[in-house]
């Protein structure tokens, strides 16, 4: 399967899966597994999120000095590249149930037309994929955005092709509590060094079950992710989490990955 974006390119690779060009950078899919529990307590996969690896000459190539790199207009295409990659990337597993998570930064969106044009062609890039738009999870990124109206009406027009929508990194800089207000969102991914703090004392972990219980009751599905260690993990179910993610569990893979081997999956 190929395509294009303004600027790059998908590459088809012998496997089924893909890579991406833009410029001189190659650009593959790592995916890590979001894992929830069987009615036996069995880690049962029940998502994956699509991250970017990038390589230049060969060799790994920092993303956050890439995106130094490139302006505002450069940086919708490239979003949109790594999102069509990942969902093709993510087709290889056999996963029919299982959510994709793709990230979405409304700050580099400067008008309602851009985003209506990006949201356009998530639908018709995930429709090529075969995947059901009940499945993708849209990660609204911690970044601040520049008008909280096109937040709102990046959201609204995502929802509207019946995509679900997350927080991201809830409890980091400006990803707080008016911020899920404005999005609403389906799922809160709970930051990972915001927990680990929670987690340190008996009154920050009191205080991180208060914060799952009252997302949950607001209809939330909570994901604590950045879980690097197995006692996090354990106190990361004790505090009422839904869904966990981490090193802990699995480490991002490139593309073709193998968890559909590694865990049990669990419907979405």
């Amino acid at each position: 399967m190929a395509g294009k974006t303004e600027s790059g390119r998908i590459l088809p690779e012998a496997d089924g899966t893909c890579s991406g060009s833009f410029g001189p950078f190659v650009l593959k899919t790592a995916l890590q597994p979001i894992l929830g529990r069987d009615g036996s307590g069995l880690l049962a996969l029940r998502g994956m999120e699509g991250l970017l690896r990038l390589f230049l000459n060969g060799r790994p190539f920092g993303p956050a000095e890439f995106f130094s790199r490139v302006g505002k207009a450069e940086r919708i295409a490239i979003d949109a590249l790594c999102r069509q990659m990942h969902l093709i990337n993510a087709s290889a597993e056999p996963t029919e149930n299982v959510l994709l998570f793709l990230n979405f930064d409304p700050g580099i969106y400067e008008s309602n037309r851009q985003v209506a044009a990006q949201v356009g062609r998530l639908k018709a890039d995930v429709g090529a994929s075969g995947h059901a738009s009940r499945h993708i999870v849209c990660e609204m990124t911690e970044q601040p955005a520049l008008s909280p109206n096109r937040v709102r009406y990046l959201v609204e027009s995502l929802r509207e092709y019946g995509f679900r929508i997350a927080v991201d990194d809830f409890g980091a800089q400006s990803s707080d509590a008016r911020r899920v207000e404005l999005i609403r969102p389906d799922f809160i991914k709970l930051d990972a060094k915001w927990v680990a703090r929670l987690m340190d004392s008996q009154s920050g972990f009191t205080a991180l079950k208060d914060a799952v219980s009252r997302f949950r009751r607001d209809g939330a599905t909570v994901v604590i992710e950045g879980l690097e260690k197995d006692f996090q993990v354990e106190l990361a179910w004790g505090a009422g989490a839904d869904l966990v993610q981490g090193y802990a569990l699995a480490r991002p893979q490139l593309a073709p990955t193998d968890f559909s081997q590694l865990f049990r999956r669990g419907a979405a």
